[in-house]
């Protein structure tokens, strides 16, 4: 059994270790005649390393800051100019409709004041009262104007003012009863 080796430990330490007939170790091969295939050439240049890790150039952000303000600045310059365009345009409609309302308003006032001037007058109301109602006019009539009788009493003294009012009650019927018949 001492000649017998498995296939797996020829070469390696293990076959020594188990071999009970410890043979010389193997001689290094005899290398044959041609060099190996000469690999191509890997050479490292030092530089300025990949170019993720490159610092950015100072001027260069601060020209994307600016740009970036400036393009922040015109949208709110835009989105101001659109409020205040739409607000305008509400004023205007606002405007439009009170004028609208105003100028309904002052034709209504105007067919009331007609209305007001036509059913009012002293000959529509006599017909009205004569025809619709049947009533007619008074035969006798007096009047009184009190506004002479306040003046005269305030320029004359208690005695005098007493008779000159009762003599100016007596013209004043007198006066207003001719004007009335006169008015028949």
């Amino acid at each position: 059994m001492g000649g017998m080796r498995t296939m797996a430990y020829y070469d390696s330490n293990a076959a020594y270790a188990y071999d009970f007939e410890a043979m010389p170790a193997p001689a290094a091969r005899p290398e044959t005649g041609a060099a190996p295939a000469e690999r191509p050439r890997f050479d490292v240049y030092t530089g300025e390393g990949r170019e993720a890790n490159q610092v950015v150039s100072p001027v260069f952000t601060h020209v994307v800051k600016v740009f970036c303000v400036l393009v922040a600045l015109f949208f709110a310059i835009g989105i101001a100019r659109v409020a205040i365009a739409g607000v305008t345009a509400s004023v205007l409609n606002t405007n439009a409709a009170l004028n609208s309302s105003l100028e309904t308003a002052q034709d209504e006032s105007s067919n009331l004041e007609v209305m007001n001037s036509v059913y009012g007058a002293d000959t529509r109301i006599r017909d009205l009262a004569t025809g619709t109602l049947g009533m007619v006019e008074p035969e006798d009539t007096t009047v009184l104007d009190l506004s002479q009788d306040a003046s005269a009493q305030a320029g004359s003294t208690d005695d005098q003012g007493a008779g000159a009012a009762a003599a100016d009650a007596a013209d004043a019927g007198s006066s207003g009863a001719s004007s009335a018949d006169t008015a028949q």
